[in-house]
């Protein structure tokens, strides 16, 4: 059963005195348990609007027909609610700003998503300092995000995501602000601790992630290629 299953998704922007927008048109992929998968596509098209609706963050347009399955909750016709706790208990984000809260140490920002999981399921600190001591953060686990380089704060963005143990990883660009050299170390990163976090490909999460590197996309097992809307093998 794919842990992500999403059909005809759609998205038309309207904004005052200008034509509509339409960024998606019927786009649709599955994604399995374990599988990491790769969306290349130009800047402008559409690509985090995608990542937007498959997390919930976002809906398509009414009447397409659209269908976002996570972990079997359709999150297409799901309340507010309900897709705010599908996304604490079964995505992680990772997104190309970091978006660290600046008044929390490193800590805090990773121990942060699990406050919106019940008490019985919530990740201990200890889990938060584990995940970024395997992050190479140790030494600095009383630090403000200010206090480190984008790559640093990106690896706490990492660890943050994989907090409540996701069933499936968004990934948003997550090297875009990066130098290249850094911005591999960040990948590596992310595939390893992705990896660690599950084990087997039948636990480990499942990535999807956006870019626009043929370099970064070809780490995956499947690319796919955002145009026209829709999406198509790379």
């Amino acid at each position: 059963m794919p842990i992500l299953l999403a059909e005809n998704l759609t998205k038309t922007y309207r904004l005052p005195g200008a034509a509509p927008i339409r960024i998606l048109d019927g786009a649709s992929l599955s994604v399995e348990p374990g599988e990491r998968v790769a969306v290349l596509g130009k800047s402008g098209s559409g690509k985090s609007t995608l990542l937007n609706l498959l997390g919930g963050l976002d809906r398509p347009d009414r009447g397409c027909g659209a269908r976002i399955e996570v972990a079997g909750r359709d999150l297409a016709r799901a309340s507010e609610r309900t897709k705010a706790r599908v996304r604490a208990e079964t995505i992680g984000f990772v997104f190309q700003s970091f978006h660290l809260l600046p008044e929390l140490d490193i800590v805090e920002n990773v121990v942060l998503p699990t406050l919106a999981v019940p008490a019985s399921r919530r990740a201990p600190r200890s889990r938060a300092v584990e995940l970024l001591r395997a992050a190479g953060l140790g030494e600095r686990l009383g630090h403000k995000p200010r206090e480190l380089s984008g790559g640093e704060q990106q690896r706490v963005a990492i660890a943050r995501a994989l907090a409540n143990a996701p069933s499936l990883l968004l990934a948003d660009e997550p090297t875009g602000n990066l130098d290249p050299a850094t911005g591999l170390q960040v990948l590596d990163l992310l595939f390893g601790l992705a990896g660690a976090a599950g084990g087997e490909d039948a636990t480990r999460p499942a990535l999807v992630m956006v870019t626009h590197s043929d370099a970064v996309a070809s780490r995956c097992d499947r690319v796919l290629r955002l145009e026209g809307g829709a999406l198509r093998p790379a």
